[in-house]
């Protein structure tokens, strides 16, 4: 067992029943999901699930199938239909049948392994055959799904979400590894296969995430598909980068080294966008996922967004997570660098803490990154498909709804709204993600500095009580912001569209009045909420200060030493718990907003339109035809009727 580590990464592979004096809940869950062995039962009941529901839906597949064939001979083609010509196999397609060949193959070798070097009288022998046997015959379980299904446009959905789930969990089995690896306590050979693991999986889980586009190109659409995306390799280059490019942001660097060396771009060098992240795309998809039911749902809009940009939420909270994981991978190590800079140690200690150090800052780096470009690619989307969805349903009002809104909030529905509900989609992972790093830090710090961590609630409960008044207070004053700016909208619409009576009626006084008192109940409210922002991030700035101050006093107060390696420690952990507290009430602040600005669309996006089938549409066939119908209007207005 290695000095320093936790009772539940120190257990031995077979270990399967918790300590005794682990009475605590975060104990329980810690062994649960970071104990070798429980991590071995997770993984096993996953693949169990797995192979289950792909024996039952290939059943009723065949079942299927088999009543479709079963047709009448009368009713039998003369002729069987001809198989389309098939493209090469796609990228993604060829990793996802790979990788999955390679984990099955892989298991199947270690049960090899495991049945000629285990002894017989191994009291855990027949488990490890069972665990593997089942991971095997998961993956080629998968395999065998990936291949059935290259015709497709998309992997099952079952599939995909065994492919995440084994991802989270090689996730777990690594994070284990690498703390028993960095503690100089690793368990041979199983944390050393963890990594190997987790390299194939994270592969197969990105695919899940972002989609598939097939395996073999069979359908027209699909070629002719494929074929425009060849085309435009030269203008999309997101498109065809590769997964290490875009991991790394390569595929810009050329657009990069032409904008230093000419010193500006002009807009024929810059690239188009990819035809999936246009707006036309993501409207169709949020049209196709909009409710049926619109009236009757809670939130239209917001469910239709939910259902349609799903996996980039999904991909998007991974990578906070992923960076939140690695963030404290810095502040865990000083007290090692201190304690091996006053004790001494072999070259080998001090290059394994370096190069921890740099893996846990590089992870955190392309985590970071990709977190914010994901993030801001989502809401660009959003925002496009908001704007065409909101300009069409302008073409389609009703007048009564038309007279409801006016011209001037439609205006500020597009202008305004939907760049608050597109900027607050990314802003969204901040009320789980900051509350998370504030607690992960907790929890160290009460590793290092014991009880006295515990003043540090006070504060907590303070900002608590602030954040619940502040969300009130901030969500009343947005609702009247926003009610008296489209009430000074709306007059300064109507007046503009009526300028003619106003001026034949002298109304130009009585008419400036009314919007100078809109204007000025408007910036009341405005001056209101700034006001507001401003004492909100007073308070919560002043937060990590007062935590600092009262652990530190608590702490010597009780008689604790500090060292060195403790308050360079803690006060990384207090700095760390600067930013979430900082940064947490303007988070509210903006999700409160987007919250406002969601029920407008939702009001406006399902009020009335016309109806279609009294509308009737002139085609044109032709310039002959537009001439034909203006000579025809000619005639009529010099009086010949023919």
């Amino acid at each position: 067992m290695g000095r320093g580590l936790p009772w539940w990464l120190a257990l031995a592979t077979t270990e399967c029943s918790p300590s005794p004096s682990s009475g605590s809940l975060a104990d329980s869950l810690a062994f649960l999901f970071l104990s070798p062995c429980p991590q071995r039962a997770l993984l096993g009941a996953l693949d169990l699930l797995f192979l289950l529901v792909t024996f039952v839906l290939a059943l009723l597949t065949r079942r299927t199938m088999t009543a479709v064939d079963a047709v009448a001979p009368e009713q039998e083609p003369l002729l069987p239909a001809p198989n389309p010509p098939l493209r090469p196999t796609t990228g993604r397609y060829a990793v996802g049948l790979g990788a999955s060949v390679v984990l099955a193959a892989a298991a199947a070798v270690l049960l090899a392994l495991a049945v000629l070097l285990l002894p017989v009288g191994t009291p855990w022998r027949s488990s490890e055959f069972a665990f593997l046997a089942v991971h095997s015959a998961a993956h080629a379980a998968a395999a065998w799904t990936v291949f059935a299904s290259r015709k497709q446009t998309d992997h099952p959905p079952y599939l995909r979400v065994f492919w995440i789930a084994t991802a989270l969990a090689a996730a777990l089995f690594s994070a284990s590894a690498a703390i028993r690896c960095a503690n100089r306590s690793p368990l041979f050979p199983d944390d050393i296969l963890s990594f190997g693991f987790l390299i194939l999986s994270l592969p197969l889980a990105y695919i899940s995430i972002t989609g598939y586009s097939g395996g073999l190109i069979a359908s027209p659409a699909a070629r002719h598909e494929q074929d425009q995306r060849s085309s435009d390799a030269s203008a999309t280059p997101y498109v065809t980068a590769s997964f290490l490019s875009r991991a790394a942001f390569s595929w810009i660097n050329p657009l990069v080294s032409k904008g230093h060396a000419e010193g500006s771009l002009a807009a024929d060098d810059v690239p188009e966008v990819s035809p999936s992240h246009r707006a036309e795309a993501a409207h169709a998809l949020l049209a196709s996922n909009w409710p049926a039911a619109a009236s009757a749902s809670w939130s239209p809009v917001g469910v239709a967004l939910w259902l349609s940009f799903w996996p980039q939420l999904l991909l998007t909270a991974a990578l906070g997570l992923a960076q939140l994981a690695a963030m404290y991978v810095g502040p865990s190590l000083i007290d090692r660098f201190v304690e091996f800079i006053r004790r001494g140690g072999t070259p080998w200690e001090g290059l394994q803490l370096v190069l921890t150090l740099l893996v846990g800052k590089a992870v955190q780096t392309l985590a970071s990154h990709h977190y914010n470009f994901q993030g801001q690619l989502l809401g660009m989307r959003i925002r496009g498909a908001l704007l065409t969805a909101l300009y069409r349903k302008s073409l389609r009002l009703s007048a009564g709804a038309r007279r409801a809104h006016g011209a001037g909030a439609i205006v500020n529905y597009m202008t305004v709204d939907a760049s608050m509900v597109s900027g607050a989609m990314h802003m969204l992972h901040g009320l789980w993600l900051m509350p998370l790093q504030i607690a992960v830090a907790l929890l160290l710090l009460y590793s290092y500095l014991g009880p006295s961590m515990l003043m540090t609630l006070a504060v907590i409960a303070a900002v608590t009580v602030a954040t619940a008044f502040a969300s009130k207070l901030s969500l009343a004053y947005q609702l009247k912001f926003v009610g008296v700016r489209d009430s000074r909208v709306k007059a300064i619409t109507e007046m503009l569209n009526n300028m003619r009576v106003t001026k034949l009626q002298a109304w130009e006084e009585a008419f400036s009045g009314k919007v100078r008192e809109l204007r000025r109940a408007e910036l009341g409210w405005l001056k209101k909420i700034i006001l507001f922002v401003c004492a909100s991030n007073v308070v919560f700035s002043s937060g990590p200060v007062a935590m600092t101050v009262l652990v530190f006093g608590t702490y010597i107060a009780a008689g604790g030493e500090l060292d060195a390696g403790k308050v360079f420690t803690a006060t990384a952990f207090f700095s760390m718990l600067q930013g979430p507290m900082s940064n947490f009430p303007q988070t509210i602040v903006m999700c409160v907003q987007a919250f406002v600005s969601l029920g407008r669309l939702d009001k406006y996006l399902s009020d009335g339109e016309v109806d279609g089938t009294a509308v009737e549409r002139l085609g044109s066939s032709g310039a002959g035809d537009a001439r034909g119908r203006e000579g025809a209007r000619r005639s009529v207005c010099m009086g010949h009727p023919g």
